[in-house]
């Protein structure tokens, strides 16, 4: 699953363009982190503003996203930097250029893999450009467009999307970025206050059920996620049917290791039967030979003997 290495907001202008962030870039490096605003310092406006990098154009709190970013004046630019493999560390860029057109909210949605140290990496995406007299400037939507659609055109892991779920099918299938998970941030810090709050409703298995879970089952029911809850249903029907076919393999297996501990045994109690009675054979072979080798010299000294009798026996 990848973790954020960096979150990076241009030209995100809120409360009527009384507060912005010019070109801010928040690291994490995959670490958790903490980020402290003052009360009224925009927790709601940076945790929607970022989840835009993800799910371009999605509310919070019944807050349209046009209704929380000044977009009049120009384009917001939000990105996230993911960390997607560790050893060999690779990264990859999520980003969402936010624009008002004909009265509503547009987006360039553009994602980018690469390694470390790359000179495209969420630093060097040109948010910001310099003007004649070398003071600088937020892109305008145009220019982000054009470098959008140079980086795709000169590079195989650079994309552009034309529709949300073109977006969201791709970073979920390439980087493992679940848009379902970051529905269900929004809907935790869609309440009023802090996150505390919300799951002050949420004491009881019953009340989180009701507040959570099941509204998520609801809205994939009706047809928001129904084919990636059937996708899912179909693959966990295929995982249950294999880990089935898999219990029985072992099942099976197990029965044969304890047949063939069976012939073992037996073998082994052949084996040493074989054993002693080679060395009872040797035995008895041995002792054969010793008998022979005494018979053959007491027939000898027999001999010996009849003869030193005969010739007593001729001299008398």
């Amino acid at each position: 699953m990848p973790t954020i290495s960096k979150i990076r907001f241009t030209n995100v202008i809120y409360e009527g363009g009384g507060k912005r962030y010019n070109d801010e870039t928040f690291q994490f490096d995959g670490h958790n982190g903490a980020i402290v605003l003052e009360n009224g310092g925009g927790k709601t406006v940076f945790i929607q503003t970022a989840i835009q990098a993800v799910v371009p154009h999605m509310d919070l709190a019944d807050r349209k996203i046009k209704d929380t970013l000044s977009l009049e004046n120009g384009a917001a630019h939000v990105a996230i930097e993911w960390i997607v493999n560790d050893s060999p560390r690779r990264y990859a860029v999520t980003a969402v250029t936010l624009f008002i057109e004909n009265n509503a909210v547009n987006s360039y949605k553009y994602a980018y893999e690469y390694g470390g140290e790359d000179a495209n990496n969420i630093d060097n995406i040109p948010f910001v450009c310099q003007n004649s007299d070398r003071t600088l400037r937020p892109a305008s939507k145009g220019e982000i467009l054009d470098y959008y659609q140079k980086m795709a055109k000169n590079f195989m892991s650079a994309k552009m999307f034309d529709t949300i779920k073109e977006y969201h099918a791709y970073i979920e299938e390439n980087f493992k970025i679940i848009e379902s998970e970051w529905q269900n941030i929004g809907i935790v810090n869609s309440a009023e206050g802090d996150v505390d709050k919300y799951f002050d409703g949420c004491k009881t298995t019953t009340q989180l059920l009701n507040k959570l879970l099941i509204p998520v089952v609801e809205k994939a029911i009706e047809g928001a996620y129904q084919n990636d809850f059937a996708k899912t249903f179909e693959k966990q029907r295929e995982h249950f049917k294999k880990n089935k076919i898999l219990l029985e393999q072992i099942e099976e297996s197990q029965e044969t290791r304890v047949q063939l501990q069976k012939y073992i045994d037996v073998y082994e109690k052949l084996n040493q039967k074989e054993a002693d009675y080679n060395e009872a054979r040797d035995e008895a072979k041995a002792l054969f030979h010793f008998v022979q080798n005494k018979l053959e010299g007491s027939q000898k000294q027999l001999v010996f003997f009849d003869e030193k009798l005969r010739a007593i026996e001729e001299t008398n």
